[in-house]
C-alpha cells in the first residue's frame, strides 16, 4: 500500500459524508467510488462491460458492469431526479465539458451534490500537452458543428502516444484511435483551470451551485477533487 492509501481513504470517508439518496457513478471502470451503505448508486458508462474489456484491452482489473448503457450529457434521468452524481476522471474525456456540467446541474435536485475528480495535466501523462482554456472551451461550446474531432486526436497521438506528425505511423495511430472512437482526454487542466470553470458556470452560465470541497492537486493527489451542491433555494 503506497503511503498516500490512508490519506486517500480518509478523503473518500470525508467525502462520502455528502453522497446520500440516490444517484449515478459515470464511467466507474475498475474502481467505484466508495458510497455509504445507505445510499442508492447506478453505474452508468457508454458501453457495455464486455465493450469496455475490449475497448481498455490495456486494463486488466476487471471492470464495473454498468447498470445503464448511456451517454454521461444524456442521462435517462428527468429533471432534479437525482440526489448525487459521480464523475471521477470523465470530464476530461468529453467534448463539450461546459454542456456537461448544465446537464449534470440539470439532473440534480436542489440540495444534490456532483462530486468530480479531474487529473492534473502536471501529473499525468498529459504533461506534454498544453492547457485548454476557458476560451477554448467556450468556443467549442458555441460552435459544436466546428468541433475539429481529429485535431484533438492528432495532439494526442503526438504528445502522449509519441508519435511524429507527419509520419506513417503517426497517421496510422491518429486513423485507428478515430475507427476505435478511444475515449482520449480531449482536454487537459491544472487545477487554477478547474477553479476558473466552476467559477465561469456559477456567474456566466447562471449554474447555482456552491464548492463544498476544492482540493488542489499535488505530488500525493495527482487530480483536483471538488464538490458542488446545488442550491437549496433554487427552483428555476
Amino acid at each position: 500500500m503506497g503511503k498516500g492509501a490512508p490519506l486517500r481513504w480518509l478523503e473518500n470517508k470525508l467525502l462520502a459524508r455528502h453522497v446520500r439518496g440516490r444517484g449515478v457513478e459515470i464511467g466507474a471502470l475498475w474502481r467505484k467510488f466508495p458510497v455509504p451503505s445507505k445510499a442508492k448508486v447506478y453505474y452508468v458508462d457508454r458501453l457495455s462491460k464486455e465493450d469496455l474489456h475490449q475497448h481498455y484491452a490495456e486494463v486488466t482489473t476487471p471492470v464495473v458492469r454498468p447498470d445503464l448503457v448511456a451517454d454521461a450529457m444524456q442521462l435517462p434521468f428527468p429533471a432534479r431526479g437525482l440526489d448525487f452524481l459521480i464523475a471521477s476522471h470523465v470530464l476530461e474525456h468529453l467534448p463539450f465539458p461546459l454542456a456537461a456540467l448544465r446537464h449534470w446541474y440539470d439532473v440534480l435536485r436542489p440540495g444534490g451534490v456532483l462530486l468530480l475528480k479531474i487529473p492534473d495535466k502536471r501529473y499525468t501523462f498529459d504533461v506534454r500537452r498544453e492547457r485548454t482554456r476557458l476560451q477554448h472551451l467556450i468556443a467549442e461550446d458555441n460552435a459544436t458543428d466546428n468541433f475539429d474531432k481529429q485535431a484533438h486526436f492528432e495532439d494526442w497521438v503526438e504528445n502522449v502516444v509519441g508519435r511524429k506528425r507527419g509520419t506513417i505511423e503517426f497517421r496510422q495511430e491518429v486513423v485507428r484511435l478515430l475507427e476505435s472512437d478511444y475515449s482520449i482526454h480531449y482536454h487537459t487542466w491544472i487545477d487554477e483551470d478547474v477553479r476558473e470553470i466552476v467559477q465561469y458556470t456559477r456567474t456566466v452560465a447562471g449554474l447555482r451551485w456552491e464548492p463544498v470541497v476544492f482540493w488542489d492537486a499535488h505530488v500525493y493527489r495527482k487530480e483536483c477533487i471538488l464538490l458542488l451542491q446545488r442550491s437549496a433555494e433554487h427552483s428555476g
